[in-house]
């Protein structure tokens, strides 16, 4: 993580590492599931140059964080959110959760409102899901047994749009047991308690290309919480977002933050 501070920060049972770039307003960012925080490195840089502090927290079990990992749920990931606001400072901050990220960030805005000002969500998820053919490429593409050439065409049909470079999440930085982790917390953890991020301020970016989380999913959501949300749609961006177009995001992100904090 070039150009990025690194912190060890306690969080309960957990030790959180979080990359720490830039100065002004403070930003949290979450990557996806089992995905380590290089992903957000690029879209990270462009966010911080744009005058923000940003801190990409790794998850337990990834790299240098850790924790117990059994029996937990979003409530206890998103504790591990809320340490890193509390390290870094700057409460409200921002944050930003792409993928299965935004489903913590969401949780942490309903349990502590007190410590967000707003919720940028980078493809939704959580009510329309994807076809059970896309479920399968989902699982071909996170199984690092597999043969490579297995493992690509999967990776290509669920996350990426077309045309884009997939070598970003072709290699082997899945994480399996924080994917394990991750569905079981999702097992334990109602809709209800994370779907509408309490009443945070809310951006949704979701790719058109997406068929992981089908772009339905943001539009019901908008509907539901109606002005206090906003909604982007990008064409040609599939699931990855970040890896895939990290500064064709990073502009209407930068444009309701600029709207939401003072930067």
């Amino acid at each position: 993580m070039e150009g990025y501070e690194t912190l060890g920060i306690t969080a309960g049972p957990a030790r959180i590492r979080a990359f720490v770039r830039g100065s002004g307003p403070t930003v949290v960012m979450q990557s996806g599931m089992g995905r380590p925080p290089g992903d957000l490195e690029a879209f990270g840089k462009v966010v911080a140059d744009a005058g923000y502090t940003v801190a990409i927290a790794e998850y337990r079990g990834i790299g240098g964080s850790t924790g117990p990992m059994e029996g937990i749920t979003f409530h206890d990931l998103a504790r591990d959110v809320a340490a890193v606001i509390d390290a870094v400072g700057g409460a409200p901050a921002g944050l930003i959760g792409h993928a299965f990220g935004n489903r913590i960030c969401r949780t942490l805005a309903a349990d502590r409102p007190d410590l967000v000002a707003c919720v940028v969500m980078l493809g939704a998820s959580g009510k329309v899901q994807p076809s059970a053919e896309i479920a399968e490429a989902i699982k071909i593409a996170q199984s690092m047994h597999l043969p490579r050439k297995e493992r690509e065409a999967a990776v290509r049909k669920a996350w990426f749009g077309p045309g884009r470079d997939i070598r970003g999440w072709l290699d082997e930085s899945w994480s399996q047991p924080f994917i394990k982790a991750a569905l079981g917390a999702a097992e334990k953890t109602p809709l209800s308690e994370f779907w509408t991020a309490g009443r945070a301020p809310i951006l949704i970016v979701q790719g058109l290309a997406d068929v992981s989380a089908p772009p339905e999913n943001g539009r019901l959501l908008k509907e539901e919480v109606g002005e206090r949300a906003t909604l982007i749609e990008l064409a040609g961006i599939g699931h990855s977002l970040v890896v895939e177009a990290p500064e064709e995001v990073a502009k209407p992100v930068l444009e309701y933050l600029r709207q939401r904090m003072k930067g």
